[in-house]
Formats: structure tokens, C-alpha cells, sequence
């Protein structure tokens, strides 16, 4: 649970949840018991340093070991969350993300996509769309483009907005942390291997994302989605025990206090069991890898409007946290 007042983050976990943080020059892993964190020691949980990989790498037998740490946790103990700047709140080696993966915002893109001459009402063109996604859903897969690690940065951390790019765009979504090894992973049993999930806001260049030299090949993800600071993460790794049904999650987005995207998962094309089968069907998912599962209606390109120096972004998922992202000018 978070709540967000003026320019300072005010925030509070229900139950228990895992998170990074950085104290001066020192960045660590820790367990977060309502306002308080409680530093992860080495050799205490897992053998070593206790980073959210190594204990995502062993989560079936850490998971209740942590949670026992939670319930034993003092009012006193840790230090408070507020004293702390928080980092990405996992580390993973991969990271799959699913387009177009919400009815709201297929048909948003099939009105606002809408051909010179195409005479055709909103209501109709909304009609064609479903029919369509009906038949994609019914015989076809998910589509599936992959991030990388280093676009990643903290739910507070500024957004580097690049000088080459216009139309700089929003998508917040649910993202899914795994947390076992899996391959080839039957649907029914898909969500044995979810660890937790946390907030994303995959941040889009779209003006870089189909160049005209590029676009027999396709889309260019690296200039347009990848860009560092284009994946703020967080707040926190939220464990799935924790979380309830992960359909009725409100996601929301709002700019500049301006309510843009409001959805839920049960609003999902292919749902969350389908999208961790298509995906350890075509490789091998590690611990702590993230599934980000589509973004709903309300992008930019709709409200023709872009992410400007000075707009501040605050991406919502409730049960699971609050991202504050500022936007600057990138430093080149």
C-alpha cells in the first residue's frame, strides 16, 4: 500500500514483501514488514550475500523462511522505509514483455490506427477489433519482444527523456517475477513457478520504434524500449502468497495528477497461466526473470500527448506499490 502526498512517497506494506535499497554507496537486499526493512544478513537466509537472485535461485525453501522472519518482526525492528532510497527490486537475467495484451488497448489502437478514407464509426472499427481478438485469442499466441536488464531503474528515479526523441510514451503493467526454473511449463501448473510480481512502466520512444529504414525488418525495441531509465521497477517484489487473486489488481496511471490508464488483469487477452506457458515453451525461464503482461488503454498516442522534462509519472498496482518517476532531459 502506498500513498503519495505533495513531492514525498509515504509508503507501507501490508504483510510482507522484498525489496533493494541503497544506504550512501550501499546497495542490499532486504525484507520490508510494514514501514520498517530488516537488512538480510549473509550466510542468515541463503549461503553468502543474500541478493534477491540468490534467494529467488532457492525460493521454495527461503520463501517460509522469510515469512517467518516477517511474522516474528518488532515494531522497532529494521530501520524505516522512508530513510532509504529504493533500487529495482529484482535482478533479472531475462526479460519478456507482452504486447498488445489488453482488449482496452487493441481497440484503442484500432480507432485511433484508423486508414485515411476509412469512413468506418469508432463503434464499428471497435466491433472489428473484438471479432479480431476473439479469433487471436481462439487459435493464435501471445506476442512477445524481449528488455533488457539495464533499462531498469528504481520506482523514485528520474526518467531520461533523449534529445532524438518526440514522442516519448507511457505503458504501465503488471509484471511477473518467476521463481523456478522453467521449461515447457503446462498451463494448469504455470503459476507454481511465480514467485511474486511487482510494478512496471514500460517507457516507449515511439517515434524511434518504427523508422522507415527499419520497418521491413520491424520494430527497432533497443532504440525505442530499452533506452536506461526506460523500465522503472518496483516498488517492491511482492510474493505471491501476498497478493490474492492477481486478476483484480487495479492498475492505474496518472500524469501529473491526470488519471490516463485504469484497468485490471482480467482484462487480459491471454492471461497470466498462457503467457508463462507460450513463454517456457520458446526457452528456458531462470529465477527472478520478469514477465511483464501488457499495458491497458490510455497511451500517449491516444491522448496525443508525450512525456515532456518536468511531467512526473505515478504508476500504480494496488496491493503492490506506487513508482514516482520525474522526467528530465537526458545529459548528453
Amino acid at each position: 500500500m502506498t500513498r503519495n502526498e505533495g513531492n514525498a512517497m509515504h509508503r507501507h506494506v501490508d504483510g510482507w514483501a522484498l525489496g533493494r535499497f541503497q544506504d550512501g554507496p550501499d546497495l542490499f537486499a532486504a525484507l520490508v514488514v510494514g514501514d520498517r526493512v530488516i537488512r538480510l544478513e549473509p550466510d542468515a537466509v541463503v549461503k553468502g550475500p543474500a541478493t534477491i537472485r540468490a534467494l529467488l535461485d532457492d525460493w521454495a525453501r527461503v520463501r517460509p523462511v522469510l515469512a517467518g522472519l516477517a511474522a516474528a518482526a518488532g515494531p522497532e525492528d529494521g530501520v524505516p522505509l522512508g530513510s532509504l532510497r529504493l533500487a529495482a527490486p529484482v535482478e533479472p537475467r531475462q526479460i519478456f514483455q507482452a504486447g498488445a495484451n489488453y482488449r482496452s488497448h487493441v481497440a484503442e489502437i484500432t480507432v485511433s490506427g484508423r486508414e485515411p478514407g476509412d469512413t468506418r464509426s469508432d463503434d464499428e472499427l471497435r466491433r472489428v477489433a473484438e471479432a479480431i481478438m476473439d479469433e487471436r485469442v481462439r487459435t493464435g499466441s501471445p506476442f512477445f519482444f524481449s528488455g533488457l536488464p539495464s533499462a531498469m531503474c528504481g520506482p523514485d528515479d528520474d526518467v531520461l527523456l533523449p534529445p532524438e526523441a518526440a514522442h516519448v510514451d507511457w505503458e504501465a503493467e503488471l509484471a511477473v517475477v518467476i521463481g523456478a526454473t522453467a521449461r515447457r511449463v503446462p498451463r494448469e501448473r504455470a503459476l507454481e513457478y511465480v514467485a511474486g510480481y511487482t510494478v512496471c512502466n514500460d517507457i516507449s520512444a515511439r517515434d524511434l520504434q518504427f523508422p522507415a529504414e527499419h520497418r521491413p525488418l520491424g520494430g527497432d525495441w533497443i532504440r525505442a524500449k530499452n533506452r536506461p531509465t526506460f523500465l522503472p521497477t518496483g516498488p517492491f517484489l511482492v510474493p505471491a502468497d501476498q497478493v490474492g487473486d492477481h486478476r483484480d489488481l487495479e492498475i492505474t496511471f496518472e500524469l501529473n495528477g491526470e488519471r490516463l490508464q485504469q484497468d485490471t488483469p482480467r482484462n487480459m487477452l491471454f492471461d497470466l497461466p498462457t503467457l508463462i506457458a507460450a513463454a517456457s515453451a520458446a526457452t528456458t525461464l531462470f529465477p527472478g526473470d520478469l514477465i511483464l503482461t501488457g499495458s491497458p488503454a490510455g497511451n500517449g498516442g491516444v491522448w496525443r500527448r508525450w512525456l515532456q522534462p518536468g511531467d512526473v509519472m505515478v504508476t500504480a498496482i494496488a496491493g503492490l506499490g506506487t513508482q514516482r518517476n520525474p522526467c528530465v532531459p537526458e545529459d548528453v
